[in-house]
């Protein structure tokens, strides 16, 4: 897969039923001879697209199928109709293909939220549960105190710290 087809491999999975996920970043572009900007998703790692293995098997079956087609409801004309999706491989690494825990995207989840706009950011209430996915406190959970602009007070356990609020994740984040 090309990495300019990372995006519409990516939409296309997700609409056979497949959950995947690929990081990915806003960035303001100029339009052509023109001061206007735009907003362009951009995938952070092109090529690379993360998906859950429980359907693993359908997976390697529809990137191996000669015709990569797959059929979605159509609620408009109510029927089903048949897309098309660009071509893409399952990585295999010494003739298996490696499982990847989800803390372990832990990382690339916080990179993605780092390339947002500020205004984009997640914003966290007091009460709210929150986790921190490296560092000296990685995968501790814990509940947010107080919010002050870039920065969050969030209780661990008896332990109270203010932590940047781009370093934190919602605890229940999934790939």
């Amino acid at each position: 897969m090309s990495g300019a087809a990372t995006l519409p491999v990516a939409t296309a999975l997700t609409e056979t039923g497949y959950r995947v996920w690929t990081p990915v970043e806003l960035q303001k572009r100029r339009r052509p001879r023109s001061k206007a900007t735009k907003e362009v998703t951009l995938p952070l790692m092109p090529g690379i697209i993360f998906a859950a293995d429980d359907r693993l098997h359908d997976l390697v079956t529809m990137s191996r199928s000669p015709s990569l087609t797959y059929q979605r409801w159509n609620p408009e004309t109510e029927r089903m109709e048949i897309r098309g999706c660009p071509y893409f491989s399952v990585f295999r690494y010494q003739g298996k293909y490696p499982r990847i825990a989800d803390r372990t995207l832990d990382p690339l989840r916080q990179a993605e939220q780092r390339g947002r706009f500020r205004a984009k950011l997640p914003t966290f209430k007091p009460g709210d549960n929150v986790r921190h996915p490296v560092g000296m406190l990685g995968g501790l959970t814990g509940v947010v105190l107080k919010v002050k602009r870039r920065k969050a007070v969030v209780m661990f356990g008896s332990l109270d710290l203010e932590v940047e609020i781009c370093d934190l994740l919602p605890a229940k984040t999934a790939a």
